[in-house]
């Protein structure tokens, strides 16, 4: 099977991932991994399966991952998978129904075919810590405790189960 793992990461959690993805993935298939500023979505209509992955920026994905599902092409017969990261320990499912909807609304547009979406916490990068924080209106040992949590995320557990989620489709 020829697979494509697309990704936008700016802090490196959800390049992780992509890596992780990579690494089951490759096991058995054709794969590419490729940074989705770089991917020329004209072309894609040679993969059988496409991970897309992206960061959760205010409770949507990236606008750049937004740009590129647009810009997907019809392809009958392909599955998509998303992956996302975040800086939240968990979120309820609605929630994250509603963050993965954009994955769903492309395959749909696409004739693709969704398979679903993996989540995970990821580390948020130091220098939007004030801006979250004052966003989030938490006094500052809440927020110690709320980095305290995200530090080393994704971990080794969010790392397995990235590789579950990649062999449950692939497999």
């Amino acid at each position: 099977m020829k697979v494509l793992i697309a990704y936008f990461s700016q802090t490196g959690n959800t390049e992780k991932i992509a890596k992780v993805l990579y690494d089951e993935a490759s096991q058995e298939n054709d794969v590419e991994m490729i940074k989705i500023e770089e991917v020329d979505p004209v072309k894609l209509s040679g993969y059988d399966f496409i991970f897309i992955g992206s960061p959760i920026h205010a409770a949507n994905i990236a606008n750049d991952v937004k740009g590129f599902l647009e810009k997907l092409p019809e392809s009958s017969g392909t599955k998509l998978a998303g992956f996302i990261t975040h800086a939240g320990p968990a979120y309820p499912q609605q929630q994250l129904n509603l963050m993965s909807q954009p994955f769903k609304d492309a395959c749909e547009a696409k004739a693709m075919e969704y398979k679903g979406c993996f989540n995970c916490q990821g580390y948020l990068a130091d220098f939007m810590h004030d801006a979250v924080q004052k966003m989030q209106k938490v006094d500052d040992e809440t927020w110690a405790e709320k980095v305290k949590q995200m530090t080393g995320h994704p971990n080794d557990e969010d790392k397995f189960k990235a590789k579950f989620f990649a062999k449950s489709l692939l497999g």
